[in-house]
Parts: structure tokens; sequence; C-alpha cells
């Protein structure tokens, strides 16, 4: 129930600021024109709880806070930082800590609809920290639609691939994760 009150939450505050950027809006500039910023994110927060044999485990709590922004510098071409985000992993006594940040440039067409399809390149670097640290370069790519709901605000739905490395100082050889995401979300622009 404390979840599905605190999701609830979250989507009443993101349609409130959907609904109330149209106020901030310059009359006549469209989406994805050069001079424009889009902004949005994710937070989220998981409590996992494995059972085994009809045993319950430990429990594993996931907070994570994954913001964006992009400045349009010509029509359709957008730089950003997707995300620069945060994690905050606890379970059995450990906590992890993950932090990333990408240089996302990235390409909106324009259409004549209220759909924007994107394609977008992701370069950054990711550090853990879970008593020693890891951490490298991570690059990959994200494409999907971005669809105006508002004047101002778009429902964002996408498929991500991300090469993360994690190498131990002294290492040779690559350590990390190859992740595939299927997305969805929030942006508002002005």
């Amino acid at each position: 129930m404390k979840h599905t009150l605190s999701q609830f939450a979250i989507f009443t505050l993101i349609i409130i600021l959907c609904i109330s950027t149209v106020s901030f809006a310059q009359e006549g500039k469209k989406f994805a024109t050069k001079g424009s910023t889009e902004l949005g994110g994710s937070i989220s927060f998981q409590s996992l709880t494995t059972v085994s044999n009809g045993n319950t485990g430990d429990a594993t709590t996931i907070f994570a806070i994954a913001p964006y922004i992009g400045y349009f510098v010509t029509d359709g071409f957008e730089i950003g930082l997707n995300p620069l985000g945060f994690t905050s992993m606890s379970y059995s006594g450990s906590s992890v800590k993950e932090i990333m940040i990408f240089v996302a440039p990235s390409y909106n067409f324009k259409t004549e609809g209220i759909v924007y399809p994107f394609v977008e390149a992701l370069l950054g670097y990711t550090s853990v920290s879970n008593g020693s640290s890891e951490s490298g370069f991570s690059w990959g790519g994200r494409g999907g639609v971005k669809i105006a709901v508002t004047d101002k605000c778009l429902l964002n739905f996408g498929i991500q691939y991300v090469q993360i490395t994690l190498n131990p100082s002294g290492t040779t050889n690559r350590y990390g994760t190859n992740q595939l995401t299927i997305s969805a979300g929030f942006t508002v622009w002005f």
C-alpha cells in the first residue's frame, strides 16, 4: 500500500508539472527547435524480498534518481546529460552506491504530428562503491519516440543498450555489465 501511494504521488506531481509548464511556455515555439530545453527524469524506489522454499530472505531496497536535461543546439539536434544518475542499494547490512553520467547527443525527428522519433548516443562514466571502488568508461545508445501529451509535456518510450565498465584498479580485462532496458518516462520542454 505504501508503494502504491508514493507512486500515485509521483505520478500526480508529474501531471501537475506538465500542466503548469504550459503557462511558462514561449508562444509559438515548437518542440525540437533551436534554443529549446528539455527537462525530465525519473525517481524510483523498490523493496525486494526473496522467498526460497517457503522461507523469506533479507530485504533489498533500491533508490534511484536519474534526472535528464537537454538543449537543442540546432533544430532536431540535442545535447543532453542522460542520465545524471545516482542509485543506492541496501541489503543484508551492506550497501552499494552507483553514480553515472552520460553525455547524450541525440537527434529528434520533426514530424507533422505529435510523435517525435529519436536516436541517442550515450558516452560516459560509471562509478560503483561497495567498500571498494570500481569505475570506468561506459557507452551505449537509445532510440524511441516522444509523444506530446500537452503543449509542453512529452511521454517518452524507448529501448536502450549500455555497456558499463567497472574495472577494479590494476585489472587488464573488462569487468562490468551489459544492460538492455525498455523504458517509459515524462519530460517537459520550454
